[in-house]
């Protein structure tokens, strides 16, 4: 079988076979790292078990056809950007499973840290920092936001004043408590003109929707 005939052999059985799976469960790494090198030394030289010397990166080799590559995908990068998927939906998708699960994980502003019984959550749990540090909230009525601790404009507000950790779970306005009959009222701070001047230049209105970064 010649080297093209191997990678379409990759491409549509052994990737094809394992993109399910990989885009719900976290894999070992060490797993798909094995899977890998067994998929370079065969499209490379036939056998899973003989090593052969290439100039070609196994990098390069998963770029598209466009950039020089082979279009093979990366399952270390599947697998991560897929679990990120999978975190962000359990976040914001309002289908069954994450209004089940996110009832389960989710506990204010935190998730939990003992183990419950769930392949998803197993699969998920480390990606949530990584989304809640790389996402924004864009303004919608204000009624999901808490004003002092989420980033709906910019840097959280709590955050850039300074304000110690062990105080911030006293913080629970929202957003909407600042709004009356669609404008900003900010009377009971105007001792904080800065948090005024960012405040404004956020347009409110329409839906709270939780963007990525």
């Amino acid at each position: 079988m010649s080297i093209a005939g191997r990678v379409t052999l990759v491409k549509s059985v052994i990737q094809g076979m394992l993109v399910h799976f990989i885009s719900i469960y976290s894999w070992p790494k060490k797993l798909l790292n094995d899977i890998e090198t067994w998929t370079r030394n065969f499209i490379w030289s036939g056998d899973l078990s003989m090593r052969k010397l290439v100039t070609v990166s196994w990098k390069k080799s998963c770029k598209p056809l466009s950039e020089g590559g082979l279009d093979i995908r990366s399952l270390s990068l599947l697998n991560e950007s897929t679990n990120l998927k999978l975190c962000w939906d359990l976040l914001n998708s309002k289908e069954d499973w994450a209004s089940i699960v996110r009832s389960k994980v989710i506990r204010g502003r935190g998730v939990i840290s003992h183990h419950i019984f769930s392949s998803i959550w197993s699969s998920i749990k480390n990606e949530f920092s990584t989304i809640q540090s790389n996402c924004g909230w864009q303004l919608g009525n204000g009624q999901d936001i808490n004003f002092w601790l989420d980033n709906w404009c910019g840097i959280p507000i709590a955050s850039q004043l300074n304000i110690p950790h062990h105080l911030q779970v006293n913080l629970n306005a929202k957003v909407m408590d600042f709004i009356i009959n669609g404008r900003w009222n900010f009377s009971m701070l105007n001792r904080f003109p800065h948090i005024k001047s960012l405040a404004e230049q956020v347009t409110e209105g329409g839906k709270n929707t939780r963007r990525g970064g």
